[in-house]
């Protein structure tokens, strides 16, 4: 997997679980860590998910 994948989405009628992400995930064979961050806007999310991934940009 090369990006992040949506696992939820926000609809206007709740949460939903992604149907791309359910069947990329049936079919992973190890562990798996789900990650989530956040907080108000401008405060360095970004930068701690790509620090996490192991982004340089």
């Amino acid at each position: 997997m090369e990006a992040p994948v949506c696992l939820i989405e926000n609809r206007p009628n709740g949460l939903h679980a992604c149907p791309e992400a359910l069947r990329l995930l049936s079919e992973i064979r190890q562990p798996v860590v789900v990650v989530s961050i956040v907080g108000l806007y401008r405060t360095g999310k970004s930068y701690l998910m790509n620090r996490l991934a192991g982004k340089n940009s």
